[in-house]
């Protein structure tokens, strides 16, 4: 960015984004460069609307549910003109047709998702882990152990590997070794924190238990790490993490195979309400395809 849509994006979030996770700045950034690429010596509050809806529908020509991603755009403009107290009557009515198109899409998202979806079950998921262990991809089976057990998010995956209590904080995510018979699963960095706090799992599977002291061993300190052994950034979570899943399916898919498993089983949904952090509601409308 040059120096003046630097300016422009360092004031906007630096209140914006005041006390957020981070890695909301990087989406933000990706979202206000569309819009630079367009206006190379204008600030994006100075634009009119008209011509920043250009942009949001071209952006999103090509997408298969482009409501959706115009979404994120239009939130960031709006925010933007809000903040520097720009009247934008144009992008609110936009926002409102748009919001009518999200609802849309969803239903017809859903659709195809349980179309895809259906053609697994979560006993697919389980024979997938067991393969990667006994090939003795210890991260996979991690990985896979914690998406179908306790239906977590990416973000959730980016554990440190440990057994020693003395190095650990309440800012990160941690696979600690706390004796040995049990693995203790820490999450302090997740999505929902604010809602639910931190959250403590003990896990006692065996081939678990091996998996972790086997990669401790090896001098893992990061599960999911660079070349260099230092951890990857949350926005590369999502492509790393579907190269050690089956068919390399998202953490959304497999926790809606998961669901569609355990959709009217009241225990289960309450398991993965707590150990997701997110309300039965919530699950049951964004993941439930049956439904």
């Amino acid at each position: 960015m040059n120096d003046l849509h630097q300016k422009e994006f360092d004031d906007f979030v630096a209140v914006q984004l005041d006390g957020k996770a981070k890695s909301n700045l990087a989406v933000y950034k990706s979202r206000y460069k569309v819009f630079t690429k367009r206006f190379p010596k204008q600030n994006i509050h100075d634009v009119a609307d008209n011509l920043l809806i250009d942009v949001i529908c071209e952006a999103t020509s090509h997408n298969e549910f482009p409501a959706n991603t115009r979404a994120g755009l239009l939130m960031l403009v709006i925010l933007l003109k809000r903040f520097y107290n720009i009247p934008h009557k144009e992008l609110q009515l936009f926002r409102i047709e748009n919001d009518l198109q999200v609802t849309i899409q969803t239903q017809e998202r859903k659709k195809s998702q349980q179309k895809e979806v259906g053609k697994y079950s979560i006993d697919d998921l389980k024979t997938h882990m067991l393969d990667v262990y006994n090939k003795k991809d210890y991260t996979a089976y991690i990985i896979n152990y914690l998406l179908i057990n306790y239906g977590v998010r990416n973000q959730d995956l980016n554990v440190i590997l440990t057994a020693d209590k003395s190095v650990m904080n309440d800012s990160n995510n941690y696979l600690f070794v706390k004796n040995g018979s049990v693995v203790e699963y820490i999450r302090n960095h997740y999505k929902t924190h604010k809602h639910y706090g931190n959250k403590t799992f003990a896990i006692k599977d065996k081939r678990f238990m091996t998996a972790v002291k086997k990669l401790l061993a090896n001098g893992t300190t990061y599960l999911l790490h660079k070349k260099n052994g230092e951890p990857i950034d949350d926005t590369s979570l999502f492509h790393r993490i579907q190269t050690y899943t089956l068919d390399g399916l998202g953490e959304a898919d497999y926790f809606k195979i998961i669901i569609a498993e355990y959709d009217s089983n009241v225990e289960m949904l309450e398991h993965y309400e707590a150990s997701r952090g997110t309300k039965i509601k919530t699950i049951v409308e964004n993941y439930a395809v049956n439904k």
